[in-house]
């Protein structure tokens, strides 16, 4: 019995090493791949490491609600802005639409691909125009916005810069302009901030870098997981 016992703790005491080493492994395939250099014609679209965002709440129309859960297991285009917008949102989010009808053409990619355009003037926008307003740039569009706090918070993580200007005196008080950043940001299947195209917009060229992306993705999770 003595003997049965002291080999059996010698096997736990096996078991857990090997274990542990192989959890340390693990560990380490984990955070070595995330530092894979990216092919040189995809520096300027990714960032140098993925980012982990936290929970978020947004409104759409319906009294639909945007969290961080509905970016995963898509590829996301987030693009933040405002319906009166006179060039920049309308340009960006035809474009992209464009971008959509050529990722369409691959039926492997298109149904991950979703876009998100989120209005940082909630006073003027509301859900149900935001509804109406991204309809026109194609399916794969939702708009959201919130309170001014809820936007921020979503906004901040996502490094998105915007300015609401006060109106002129004796003009319309609805007249106001607001600038914001003119990037699409790209959000990854696990819900981290990856990447972004940077203007001006381009449907071919945001297309064919897209499909190099998630090729470079695919590639490092491949890397991430094969380490048997």
């Amino acid at each position: 019995m003595k003997k049965r016992g002291f080999l059996s703790i010698k096997s736990f005491t096996l078991l857990l090493v090997a274990t542990v080493a192989a959890t340390a492994i693990f560990a380490w395939k984990l955070s070595s791949n995330e530092h894979i250099p990216a092919p040189e014609e995809l520096e300027d679209y990714l960032f140098w490491q993925a980012k982990e965002l936290s929970d978020f709440t947004l409104i759409g129309a319906n009294n639909q609600t945007l969290g961080l859960d509905d970016l995963k297991g898509k590829w996301s285009f987030v693009f933040f802005g405002y319906t009166q917008c006179p060039d920049v949102c309308p340009i960006t989010l035809g474009v992209l639409g464009s971008a959509f009808a050529i990722l369409k053409q691959n039926p492997d990619i298109y149904p991950e691909v979703q876009g998100i355009f989120v209005s940082v003037d909630p006073k003027r926008d509301t859900p149900e125009l935001l509804k109406e307003y991204v309809s026109y740039f194609g399916s794969e569009f939702s708009g959201f916005t919130g309170s001014t706090e809820q936007i921020d918070a979503f906004t901040r993580q996502m490094g998105a810069l915007y300015a609401i200007h006060d109106e002129e005196p004796g003009e319309d008080p609805d007249a106001y302009l607001v600038t914001h950043n003119s990037a699409i940001f790209l959000v990854d299947p696990r819900g981290r901030l990856y990447g972004r195209f940077p203007p001006p917009p381009d449907a071919q060229s945001i297309a064919d870098t897209f499909i190099k992306l998630r090729a470079f993705y695919k590639e490092q999770d491949a890397k991430r997981w094969g380490f048997f």
